[in-house]
């Protein structure tokens, strides 16, 4: 019994020391996390110079620590272009450095060029934007629902007010797929898709929808009898001068920079049917000429003459919230407003966004999708430039990834005990290989590995392979430490608890043998 007695005082002294040693490391990281906090992101610089050589220093820093291979940051002050700032790679494997010509895949910024085409439209009298916009559709047409479709307005659709489903993004379809047809995408058609539909009241509220611009680009086919890419490079891209940019789906196109997962893989130059609100490709120099082509500048002409200027005007006005007409307009201060859109497909970060009281003005395209960390980091040094203050976000982003790294902390310093524990009851004989147990653990055994491997192939897939969870703010490190956790139970299954004997004495006092002759 004293050896008993020994060796559950060993386990407890054990376990204890594993508990000082978390906490120990938890009151660590909090001190770390609140000297981080408390420094600020910079010293705010106070010229256009200033600003890029902060940039030149932080943004490789940044790169290294977010694993973000390439990207390339445009940069315009007081109406003109001051900087186009690459760093990085097109192609890491190989060593191809970004150049001003290198395309990116713009995400949803798609939806701000789309907006000028439909503009265009308007301009010309072909559309107008309290139209329902079914009166200019024949191949489809929205499902039956108990909202009224003629208040599904083409200014709706392009405000996100419509009512329709919450649409956040598209996938995209593999290179060596077949792309699908407008009407079977708005159907529903295609992996994590969902058909589009009329779920709210129109004009009440801004429901974010790529699916109201996929509706958008279906208007623009049929009002002009063009393909959707055809028209926007004729009547908007050529004209603002966006002379490298396209919505053609061409995934060989030998000028676009390779893209890249969150743990570093290469992938696929993913292609949509979605174009409007997905498709385009671009670069710093193009959206550059999109954002002085959006401001009143110089010559004070705004549109660069491809629109009138009451038609810019009413793009960038907020409709309902933030959400203008292909843009969000955001109050920065009294004096300033931002007018921006962001975008992210799979293995793409980007954004751009200007000031039109100051004319300044910020493009971002990056290669990875660790670019959604490093793409804010640059965007509120930017602001703090401009402003001299930090953007309303940047404390809940530092909570947020804050509150990650303590987690992924927990849990790793959790994962290190649980591997402790079983190393010690490995040396001490109480876990052994399945086959030395005489009872059926067999089926027991398959369950739990069939389970265990089941979970772990999902998160898997979801966060490598199809790139559909969100780890950005530090998630990445924890999900990597749950795989591995679920890598080690799999692995310990095979090692089960060695059952105890029953002591001969306990058995002796709990059953006596009766002296008793009778």
């Amino acid at each position: 019994m004293a050896g008993v007695k020994r060796v559950r005082k060993r386990k407890v002294q054990n376990l204890f020391r594993c508990l000082v040693c978390l906490v120990v490391i938890l009151v660590s990281v909090g001190e770390y996390v609140k000297t981080v906090e408390a420094a600020p992101l910079s010293q705010t610089p106070r010229k256009i110079e200033e600003f890029k050589h902060l940039l030149d220093e932080q943004v490789p820093v940044w790169q290294d620590k977010y694993d973000v291979p390439g990207l390339t940051v445009g940069i315009v002050h007081e109406g003109r272009v001051a900087y186009l700032l690459n760093y990085g790679y097109a192609d890491k494997k190989n060593k191809i450095e970004l150049t001003d010509q290198t395309l990116f895949q713009a995400g949803s910024i798609s939806k701000s060029v789309t907006a000028w085409g439909v503009l265009k439209l308007v301009e010309k009298g072909l559309v107008s934007l309290d139209d329902p916009v079914e009166k200019y559709l024949t191949s489809w047409k929205l499902p039956d629902a108990k909202f009224n479709p003629d208040e599904v307005t083409i200014k709706r659709l392009l405000s996100h007010t419509a009512g329709l489903s919450a649409h956040k993004g598209y996938l995209g379809t593999a290179p060596q797929s077949r792309l699908s047809s407008i009407e079977d995408s708005l159907n529903g058609k295609g992996l994590f898709n969902e058909p589009v539909r009329i779920t709210d009241t129109p004009g009440e509220k801004e429901v974010y929808s790529g699916g109201g611009y996929t509706i958008l680009q279906l208007v623009i086919e049929e009002v002009t009898g063009m393909a959707f890419e055809r028209y926007m490079e004729e009547e908007v891209l050529k004209p603002l001068g966006m002379d490298s940019s396209s919505f053609h789906q061409d995934p060989n196109d030998p000028r676009m920079s390779k893209a890249y997962g969150y743990f570093g893989q290469e992938l696929p130059n993913y292609q949509f049917t979605e174009q409007a609100a997905a498709g385009l490709k671009t670069n710093s120099t193009d959206m550059m000429k999109l954002i002085l082509a959006s401001m009143d500048h110089l010559n004070r002409m705004q549109g660069n003459g491809l629109l009138e200027n009451e038609l810019v005007e009413e793009m960038q006005q907020p409709v309902i919230g933030e959400s203008g007409l292909g843009v969000f307009i955001r109050k920065l201060s009294e004096e300033q407003t931002f007018i921006y859109h962001s975008g992210d497909n799979r293995g793409w970060h980007s954004l751009y966004g200007f000031i039109p009281e100051t004319k300044e003005g910020l493009v971002i395209l990056t290669n990875s999708d660790n670019g959604i960390d490093l793409r804010q980091d640059i965007y509120h040094a930017w602001i703090e430039y401009v402003t001299g203050s930090l953007p309303e976000g940047h404390s809940s982003l530092t909570q947020s990834r804050t509150n990650n790294f303590i987690l992924s902390i927990s849990i790793g310093t959790l994962f290190g005990i649980y591997v402790i524990m079983f190393g010690i009851r490995m040396a001490t004989g109480r876990r052994v290989f399945f086959t030395k147990l005489k009872d059926k653990y067999v089926v027991k055994l398959g369950c739990r590995t069939l389970l265990l491997v089941a979970a772990g192939a999902l998160l898997f897939y979801a966060s490598y392979v199809w790139q559909i969870l969100n780890l950005s703010s530090g998630r990445k490190d924890y999900v990597m430490l749950i795989l591995a956790w679920l890598f080690v139970l799999v692995l310990t299954g095979f090692y089960p608890k060695k059952r105890k004997l029953k002591s001969p004495e306990r058995s002796s006092f709990n059953n006596p043998i009766s002296l008793n002759p009778e």
